[in-house]
């Protein structure tokens, strides 16, 4: 077998590794929300939150709600809503939790996934 041949077939190991990997990742995520909701959560909502997508939008759309919808249902300001879809950080917890009841969804499943690398530096890889 050549050099050339050899190290294609290494890279193409590896690569299958990390799809395979990120496959396992995502499936876990899956299991986690369907466990905590008690509901069939679509696979394109999963891979929408794998890809880094913020929670409570991903949510409010999978409800068909506008934002003004939700932060009527979670008596808030539409002003807040826009601002926890737009990654503002220092939202109250008081304000998470009733946009999290207002869309049926435990509180954590408003917080943004850690990407692949931030799970790798976790897992110390």
């Amino acid at each position: 077998m050549s050099t050339d041949t050899t190290a294609d077939t290494n890279a193409l190991a590896r690569e299958t590794e990390a799809l395979e990997d990120h496959l396992d990742s995502v499936l876990l995520k899956l299991a986690r929300i369907e466990q905590a909701n008690d509901e069939a959560v679509p696979i394109a909502i999963v891979q929408r939150l794998s890809d880094g997508e913020v929670p409570i939008t991903v949510w409010r759309a999978h409800r068909g709600l506008t934002r003004e919808q939700l932060a009527e249902a979670a008596r808030v300001p539409a002003e807040v809503v826009a601002a926890v879809e737009n990654g503002k950080e220092d939202v109250p917890l008081r304000i998470m939790q009733a946009l999290a009841r207002a869309l049926d969804v435990e509180l954590d499943d408003l917080v943004p996934w850690p990407d692949d690398s931030e799970v790798d530096a976790i897992r110390g890889g």
